[in-house]
């Protein structure tokens, strides 16, 4: 008897099974605030790339240029860990940032100079690591899935490097990301997304 392609790709999947392959969590399966956690933590690593790119091109100041080389090289490298997690808990990423993030690099690319630095560093360095901070505290806390808790518990230090810095260079009191400074009017919402009571419409667009 013929045995066709189907057939033997079905009959491999089922030794593989047997044999103890991992089991991948469905979307399905994920708690509805661990996927808008997921979701959001993209929108805003994508935005403090492309926030970093412009700062590379159009900062000023030769410690801007050099705290937003950092940020592209670091969130790169986060927002790739991101994808693949997101991958293994079948969650779709939004492939931009949020409406908010959005309307700031538009003005991003307007500036040159010491206007851009300003707006640069009160916008992508505190004001969005300040909202990247607690979105991830929130996930190390509450998150229901491990994978996700340890995603978010190994990348808070880095966050928190970033917003001690941000702060740093728009010249406030240092700060540790251990004590982030309430968010300004309108910057950030009242409930994480990463939280299980944060309603939908915090997550970013996909």
């Amino acid at each position: 008897m013929k045995t066709s392609p189907r057939m033997m790709a079905a009959a491999l999947a089922a030794t593989a099974v047997l044999a103890g392959a991992p089991f991948m969590t469905h979307g399905a399966d994920l708690a509805a605030s661990d996927a808008r956690f997921l979701e959001a933590a993209a929108g805003a690593g994508i935005f403090e790339v492309e926030a970093a790119e412009l700062a590379g091109k159009r900062a000023q100041d030769a410690q801007v240029r050099a705290y937003a080389a950092k940020m592209l090289e670091q969130h790169r490298k986060v927002n790739g860990e991101l994808k693949a997690l997101a991958a293994a808990k079948q969650v779709e990423l939004p492939g931009q940032p949020s409406e908010p993030d959005r309307a700031t690099l538009q003005d991003l690319r307007a500036k040159t100079g010491a206007a851009f630095d300003q707006l640069y560093v009160e916008k992508a360095a505190v004001d969005a690591h300040a909202t990247a901070n607690r979105l991830f505290q929130t996930a190390a806390k509450e998150s229901e899935d491990p994978q996700i808790r340890e995603f978010a518990s190994r990348t808070l230090p880095m966050l928190a490097d970033h917003y001690s810095m941000s702060r740093t260079l728009k010249g406030d009191p240092a700060a540790s990301g251990e004590r982030i400074q309430p968010a300004p009017k309108g910057e950030a919402p009242a409930v994480s997304p990463a939280s299980r009571e944060a309603p939908a419409s915090v997550v970013p667009p996909k």
